[in-house]
């Protein structure tokens, strides 16, 4: 992390003073920290199984619309059953897909193709 070394560099260099040294070491710690983090985050978005996980739930949320959709016969209680089980799936994708909203957005396309041409 080349840049976080020239920050450090700016941030903790000797004309500072030590207060404000310690409280710059402190900030410093917690951007790296958060660094890792995120590149540790991104790196679990990215592995298989995350990705499979991902195309589950983006089948079970189809799947679940579908039956939204096409069955009129559904209780009060089933269809809320969906509707949890599909705000489940969208918790899920919020946090494996890398661009969410998209992928929300192009499953709602997808629902909206089957539906028209049944």
């Amino acid at each position: 992390m080349k840049e976080l070394e020239i920050i450090k560099a700016q941030f903790l260099s000797n004309d500072i003073d030590s207060e404000d040294r310690e409280d710059n070491e402190k900030l410093l710690q917690e951007w790296e920290q958060g660094l890792i983090h995120n590149e540790l985050y991104l790196s679990w978005q990215n592995h298989d199984i995350t990705r499979d996980i991902a195309k589950k739930m983006k089948e079970s949320y189809r799947e679940f619309a579908m039956q939204l959709a096409e069955n009129r016969n559904l209780t009060e209680k089933e269809r809320m059953s969906l509707w949890a089980k599909q705000d489940a799936c969208t918790f899920i994708l919020s946090i494996t897909e890398k661009d969410a909203k998209g992928a929300m957005q192009q499953i709602q396309s997808e629902i909206k193709r089957a539906i028209s041409a049944t």
